[in-house]
């Protein structure tokens, strides 16, 4: 089955760990998860193509990682939770126990 130009420099430029995408009239060149500051539009193919190997080679820094913590809440808080809960239930068992 023969690719057309297109597929094979999408296919040549998504080994590179880039995307290209076909708008009507022009391509764009961007990294996975660049943003609008990192993509590349043209309405030449080969340019596309050309810039997509420059682009390669220098890859845009990684992000920094959020600050503070991002995930679900932490098990030590919930092994506080769960102390705080024996030490009310042994307060009832005491003040029913002495009623």
């Amino acid at each position: 089955m023969d690719s057309t130009p297109f597929q094979a420099a999408f296919d040549e430029l998504k080994a590179l760990g880039l995307v290209l995408c076909e708008e009507p009239g022009q391509y764009r060149v961007n990294f996975r998860n660049g943003t609008a500051r990192t993509e590349y539009r043209t309405d030449d193919l080969q340019a596309a193509v050309a810039q997509g190997r420059k682009m390669a080679t220098q890859p845009p820094p990684p992000t920094e990682p959020p600050l503070g913590p991002t995930g679900p809440r932490s098990t030590r808080r919930g092994f506080m939770y769960q102390h705080n809960r024996k030490l009310a239930a042994r307060r009832r068992r005491k003040h029913s126990a002495s009623v």
